[in-house]
């Protein structure tokens, strides 16, 4: 057999092909990221392969600037496994003692890695296409909220020298406060303005005329400061606020249509169409994870145990050594599952109540408890394609 491996990068790639034997077929080359670097390579694979039959080709998923060549690969009908860059570097660093890292070295460190596991290896199908586009979606998802996130802590940072007396009267970031700085960023701005005016900025409040009348009170009193540069701080921040929970809206929107076909997912008490999307797209294929136990792993939940000589680790913390967005999402869906006021009646809250009634743990670690049992029930759903069944 042929093993390939492949080095990605963003203009580039450093490519080692080896035999069973871990020789070197094909001395280290670079093809571009683009055509005529993939027809490159095409054609060194097969003035290759002759003599050994089967080609493994793999990968690290490094951001998304292996999927071109991943798929120009897949559709000439070669085996390409995409690999978790933290087992390729496992791999290179237990083949030498030494700290060297060049991309040679971590291309034929990707290639002994699918040698050594070739057998347990799954290979990339088109079909997965659907759990990446799931994928793609909430990544972008993830990311607008971090920069809601964002937005909002420096909105707050900047009111707090500019206004800060509308930070202790008025949530900031309610539709009509939001218009209210829009218009009126900095307390000077309301001089001269009708307290009619700015109560038509608040009809979402009860008490608009009330609160009207309170905001031109504080404006005329405040110890805020302002000057230029963060009068157009505010303003660009709250635009750039506006912009990304408008962007949040709209994917939401995407993501349950598109949550529409994996409703089996979503029986799971708990999991509705963001979580269940989240699951889905990092997941990818179930089958490639032999095990419950895998698949839990993969979460980063597993503990760390440390055991040396007489020594034990006595209390243990999760690795975190997993996909962050699946343990943020199965930790959400527990926490829902247990305590959450309108859900249903369900086996997770059962245990749940039944663990806190002992009193002898956290509710935290309660629910991360509670978490793993969930993740093993999704695994044998995915890998059945069954719904969720309360009694199993």
């Amino acid at each position: 057999m042929l093993f390939v491996g492949i080095d990605i990068a963003m203009d580039h790639h450093d490519i080692v092909f080896i035999d069973d034997y871990r020789e070197v077929i094909k001395e280290h080359f670079t093809i571009s990221n683009d055509c005529v670097g993939y027809k490159k390579l095409h054609t060194e694979i097969i003035s290759c392969m002759k003599p050994f039959g089967n080609v493994h080709i793999g990968m690290e998923e490094t951001g998304i600037y292996h999927e071109n060549l991943r798929d120009f690969l897949i559709d000439l009908d070669f085996k390409v496994y995409t690999i978790n860059p933290l087992l390729t570097s496992f791999s290179r660093k237990a083949a030498s003692p030494r700290r060297t890292k060049t991309d040679k070295i971590d291309a034929l460190a990707i290639a002994t890695y699918v040698l050594q596991n070739v057998r347990s290896l799954h290979p990339y199908t088109p079909s997965l296409y659907h759990q990446e586009e799931l994928r793609g979606m909430m990544r972008l998802y993830y990311g607008k909220q971090f920069l809601v996130s964002k937005s909002k802590t420096e909105i707050k940072r900047l009111l707090q020298i500019i206004f800060p007396e509308f930070l202790k009267n008025f949530d900031p970031f309610a539709k009509g406060s939001l218009e209210i700085l829009m218009s009126y960023p900095t307390p000077k701005d309301f001089t001269g303005v009708r307290s009619s005016t700015i109560a038509k900025k608040l009809l979402t409040h009860s008490n608009h005329d009330t609160d009207a009348k309170l905001i031109k009170e504080i404006a005329s009193n405040s110890v805020g400061k302002s000057n230029q540069v963060n009068t157009f701080l505010i303003h660009s921040e709250i635009k750039s606020l506006i912009h990304y929970q408008n962007l949040i809206e709209e994917l939401k929107v995407l993501i349950k249509e598109k949550m529409d076909g994996y409703r089996q997912i979503m029986t799971i008490p708990g999991v509705g169409p963001i979580t269940g999307a989240t699951i889905l797209g990092e997941t990818g294929d179930i089958h490639r994870f032999e095990n419950k136990h895998q698949y839990f792993a993969f979460y980063g939940l597993d503990p760390i145990i440390y055991e040396s000589g007489k020594f034990k680790l006595k209390k243990s913390k999760i690795s975190k050594r997993g996909n962050v967005f699946l343990r943020s999402a199965i930790y959400n869906a527990a926490r829902v599952a247990c305590v959450a006021p309108n859900v249903r009646d369900n086996k997770f809250r059962r245990k749940y109540l039944s663990m806190m009634a002992k009193g002898n743990k956290h509710h935290s670690t309660v629910v991360f408890a509670i978490a793993k049992n969930m993740v093993h029930s999704i695994y044998a759903m995915l890998k059945h394609g069954t719904d969720y069944d309360d009694k199993k």
